[in-house]
């Protein structure tokens, strides 16, 4: 009897035990995470910082972008003594209005976060005054954000960085984010029995990250953008651009556009587009060099002769097109030097549509350079129609961006090779040191040395005594190209007698080139009523004072004797 006793408890004992091991199994083994999550969420409350990201710099090491150390601030809001107090004294110090403090204090949430961003300067104050009024349920928790030292300078090129996200959204910061690191990571406010929070865990990852040196000069960038907001002023504008590239190694010196936004408060503006790279317009007579190009390529003109231009008009497919002036009789160059429609329909009828086209492509047209986030690839149509043609060759039937426009002018610049443009200087690990530089970028051979030097004779005429002349130096010898576009006018079905585009694309010095520039007007407005629009009439002027603050900025030497001739050359220039 007393046996069995022992039997049966025994056995109550064992099958108690088992049961425990059953249920410790159901609660490890089976529902493992649910229960565990549930626990975490009892003990735990989880919190999102923004991490630095690597910073960036100008090609002299000045500082674009960088992230800068801060707190945010939160509180256990039921633990709180005296909410109007708090919210009183914390106002004086973080600068954020009473009610707004109050507002979140009185929530009625267990646990909120009243400030974001704020300087790290701070952080002492803040635990002075959780001492002195004994708030041992306000916290700080270490965060960052994104600064801009140079706030709207160069804004449309360095981007901006997301204040929730701490990632790229615009820019150079969205291109190279993966490089730059950054994003959140994962706080948790570990939390006694009654919600208090009493310590704090990181779960943030450490990906390798990166500084950047861009091949931006602040300085330039800077000179650009005030040159800029004179025309800006004056001709009132849609859009408008400078932009300034070495031709020599594709490295983009600065890029000046309006409008353009402070990324410092991105949230403000509408718009965050990059006209140089997100979009494309019809590029006008700037095509005029690369058909001649194309003639000398196929021998298909003689440089010698004078071709007639019509006279003001040409008649291709039973379609009229005009001139600006009533040209008779011009050699290659000065239907390139004064720009006319006509004559340089008449060279483009005779050559192969097929080489053409294939010329415009191989320069880099109707593709996008993969420099820049959302990059436009401009509309290059192989439409053989000898209308099509015609229009083609004055740049009013296909549109382009001004990168593309800026390396295909580099290319007559540095005797005739296309390069891909870049942004990076060089890009430096930030755990290592360790430094990676991206090297230029050579696409290939794009026009032959004989039309690359009729190029630059016939363009450095241009400024000199061609349709770019408002541009001339009496410093520096300068060669380009003006171009003017007509714009489609939705209201008339027709190209507008009122609105154009704008542009000027060259280099300088003319003899050994060191920078490329494009200059662009969306519909830029007349300063007085008889004036006539046009690339020379209002992107050449601001080529001249452009290029003389830039050389002077890197002390060069003129070029130029008094007489405004060059300096070692015997033979005088045409008037």
């Amino acid at each position: 009897m007393v046996r069995s006793k022992v039997y049966i408890l025994a056995g109550l004992i064992v099958a108690g035990f088992l049961l425990v091991v059953l249920r410790l199994a159901y609660f490890q083994i089976i529902n493992r995470d649910e229960f565990l999550a549930y626990i975490e969420k009892q003990y735990k409350a989880r919190e999102k910082v923004i991490l630095p990201r690597g910073t960036i710099y100008d090609r002299n090491g000045r500082i674009l972008s960088i992230s800068v150390p801060t707190i945010d601030i939160f509180a256990v809001t039921r633990y709180i003594k005296d909410r109007h107090t708090l919210a009183r004294e914390l106002s004086r110090i973080i600068n954020v209005p009473y009610p707004v403090l109050i507002r979140k204090l009185s929530s009625g949430k267990n646990y909120v976060v009243l400030a974001t961003g704020i300087d790290k300067s701070l952080k002492e104050r803040l635990l002075n005054l959780r001492r002195q009024l004994e708030e041992w349920n306000l916290g700080v928790i270490e965060s960052s954000r994104r600064y801009y030292p140079l706030n709207q300078i160069g804004g449309t090129t360095i981007g901006f960085v997301s204040k929730v996200t701490g990632k790229g959204m615009e820019g150079l910061e969205l291109k190279y984010d993966k490089k730059l690191g950054g994003g959140t990571g994962d706080i948790y406010l570990m939390k006694d029995a009654l919600g208090n929070p009493f310590t704090i865990e990181k779960n943030i990852s450490s990906e390798e990250t990166f500084d950047i040196k861009l091949t931006i000069d602040s300085n330039i960038q800077y000179i650009a953008e005030t040159i800029l907001a004179e025309f800006v002023r004056e001709r009132r504008p849609k859009e408008a651009l400078i932009l300034i590239v070495d031709p020599n190694d594709g490295r983009i010196i600065a890029n000046a556009t309006y409008p353009n936004y402070n990324p410092n408060r991105y949230w403000k503006y509408r718009s965050h587009r990059n006209i140089t790279f997100h979009s494309a317009y019809e590029p006008g007579s700037l095509a005029k060099p690369f058909i001649l190009a194309e003639a000398v390529d196929e021998g298909r003109i003689d440089l010698n002769k004078e071709y007639y231009c019509g006279e003001g008009k040409i008649i291709v497919d039973g379609i009229r097109i005009r001139d600006h002036k009533r040209f008779k009789y011009l050699t290659p160059e000065d239907i390139i030097v004064f720009s006319s429609n006509v004559g340089a329909i008449e060279i483009a009828l005779k050559l192969d549509p097929e080489k053409m086209y294939r010329k415009l492509h191989t320069l880099g047209f109707g593709s996008s350079t993969k420099t820049f986030p959302g990059e436009a690839s401009g509309i290059l149509r192989d439409d053989k129609r000898p209308v099509e043609i015609a229009y083609a060759a004055i740049g009013q039937n296909w549109t382009a961006t001004a990168i593309q426009i800026a390396m295909a002018y580099s290319a007559i610049a540095n005797g005739g090779y296309l390069l891909k443009p870049r942004f990076v200087e060089e890009f430096i690990n930030r755990e290592t040191g360790e430094i990676i530089k991206p090297e230029k970028e050579v696409i290939g051979r794009v026009l032959s040395e004989k039309s690359v030097r009729v190029l630059q004779e016939a363009m450095k005429m241009v400024v000199e005594r061609g349709t770019a002349r408002k541009g001339k130096s009496e410093y520096f010898t300068i060669a380009g190209k003006t171009g003017t576009a007509q714009k489609y006018d939705p209201a008339i079905k027709a190209l507008s007698t009122e609105k154009y585009y704008t542009w000027f694309a060259g280099y300088f010095p003319a003899k050994k080139p060191k920078f490329t520039v494009v200059i662009f007007a969306n519909e830029p407005q007349k300063i007085k009523k008889w004036e006539r629009i046009g690339g020379g009439s209002v992107s050449a002027p601001v080529l001249k004072k452009l290029a003389n603050r830039i050389m002077f900025y890197y002390k060069e030497k003129p070029d130029k004797n008094r007489n405004g001739g060059q300096n070692g050359n015997q033979n005088p220039q045409r008037n």
